[in-house]
């Protein structure tokens, strides 16, 4: 089981202010800094909490209060719940960073009936407050803009995926709808940068997306 020097260690490598681990963990912050100053005797029910937290985040374990990164972790998250799971864990990873999310092959439609317009408007104001924002690359002729009009590009629709791709700091994740939603996210920082390369060349090269109504 973890010790203070690890909970400490494996906050500094993710990067978390100790309110984000309260947060993401559903442990008290007072609690949390209680352990790690060494004033207290955690409970093991709070001591697993908070190592599976880590342990989700891509943080490893080692003898000796040993504390790593792992070099790369794949997360597969299957259901009903796949894709909302996937959008937390976009928020939780830039939260205290801020940055961007490159997604590609998303169509708008898909996603409001999958994860609800309510659900995804919270998304999306939580991405802002954190300084986070959106580049989607859509089908030639897709309006349906649930973000802000001008983080859309449009890509031919024979170049266009129905799964869709999100690049998000140290992380690839890949979409499938059909027939159960499934989600793959690896945490690997060299496949993050080659497919972020590839977003932004097609970038750099799509359509902006507009209305028609706009050029009227």
């Amino acid at each position: 089981m973890l010790d203070d020097k690890q909970v400490r260690a494996a906050r500094a490598l993710l990067n978390w202010t100790q309110e984000t681990l309260a947060e993401t963990s559903g442990v008290a912050r007072a609690t949390i800094k209680n352990i790690e100053n060494g004033d207290t005797a955690p409970r093991l029910d709070t001591l697993q909490a908070l190592q599976k937290i880590f342990e989700e985040a891509g943080v490893e374990f080692l003898p000796g209060s040993g504390v790593r990164m792992r070099d790369r972790m794949v997360t597969v998250m299957e259901g009903k719940e796949a894709n909302r799971k996937l959008l937390d864990d976009i928020y939780t990873t830039l939260r205290d960073t801020g940055g961007e999310v490159l997604i590609a092959g998303l169509d708008e439609n898909l996603a409001v009936r999958d994860l609800d317009a309510a659900f995804l408007k919270t998304h999306l104001e939580r991405l802002t407050k954190s300084k986070v924002r959106e580049r989607l690359l859509i089908k030639a002729g897709d309006t349906n803009f649930v973000g802000l009009q001008h983080s859309y590009r449009w890509i031919p629709e024979k170049y266009f995926s129905h799964f869709p791709l999100y690049v998000y700091g140290p992380k690839l994740a890949l979409v499938s709808w059909a027939p159960t939603p499934r989600c793959v996210i690896i945490h690997d920082e060299t496949f993050a940068e080659s497919t972020r390369l590839l977003f932004n060349f097609v970038w750099d090269r799509a359509e902006v997306a507009y209305r028609p109504e706009d050029e009227e």
